[in-house]
């Protein structure tokens, strides 16, 4: 008797249960302390059926960081598409990596543990091929209003970074800020009552003014910019926020 063929979209189903049941592990016990049996533990799958989903827990922790990486992808989408200048575009971009941060606060961290070169190397193929085709869907919003910029000599470059240089730097700072200001980092000593996003956007408008991307800050209300993004095109993610906020 020939084995039970599974369809391609009960197979998705099934790993996105698993990846569930890990992402809630990891929010009780922390990445170090999940395990691939405490996983089978919490899923109505035999170890077997686990194990043909993920090659290990290094497979299933690049997974979790694809699936972040797919939603921020979307984040960004609608940033890059933002109607306005293109430093309020890359405003936009930044605005959507702190809400994406805010929503899904442990996808957001885990980049840290998932890109590690020891979880890289021992994840499997197609994960890693699945996660360098996010990456470049990633840097092609972030790249490409960083060109737009460059071609029609909004941002002055006067350092003359590279294309790539700008990008990172940019996503470095913002990476920090939010990570610094982040619930469970009350420790920090500077820390005290600061707004993650008054200083995100401080962080953001330094490092653009240091590009000389105009407008510069002191020449334009990019508060209202923000305002456009939490009204209009991130409306739903700041409601959100706000009904788990109690506001």
């Amino acid at each position: 008797m020939s084995p039970r063929q599974v369809d391609e979209r009960t197979l998705h189903d099934r790993e996105q249960q698993m990846l569930d049941a890990a992402a809630l592990l990891i929010e009780k016990i922390g990445v170090e302390g999940l395990t691939m049996d405490k996983l089978v533990k919490e899923v109505p799958f035999s170890k077997g059926t686990v194990y043909s989903h993920f090659t290990g827990k290094e497979d299933m922790l690049l997974a979790l960081c694809n699936r972040g990486m797919g939603l921020l992808g979307g984040y960004f989408r609608r940033a890059y598409l933002f109607e306005g200048s293109t430093r309020e575009r890359m405003l936009a971009l930044m605005f959507a990596y702190l809400i994406y941060s805010q929503i899904y606060p442990m996808l957001f961290m885990l980049v840290i543990s998932a890109k590690a070169p020891g979880v890289i190397e021992k994840a499997s193929e197609k994960r890693r091929d699945d996660h360098h085709e996010l990456e470049q869907a990633l840097f092609a919003s972030v790249g490409g209003i960083i060109q737009d910029a460059l071609d029609n000599g909004d941002c002055l470059n006067p350092n003359g970074l590279s294309l790539e240089e700008i990008a990172y730097t940019g996503w470095a700072s913002s990476f920090g800020a939010i990570t610094l200001l982040a619930k469970g980092a009350e420790d920090c000593v500077v820390r005290g009552e600061l707004c993650p996003q008054e200083v995100v956007l401080i962080s953001v408008h330094t490092h653009l003014d240091g590009l000389q991307w105009l407008p510069l800050l002191r020449e334009y209300n990019f508060e209202q910019t923000v305002e456009r993004l939490k009204r209009e095109d991130f409306a739903t993610e700041v409601q959100l926020l706000m009904a788990r906020c109690g506001g």
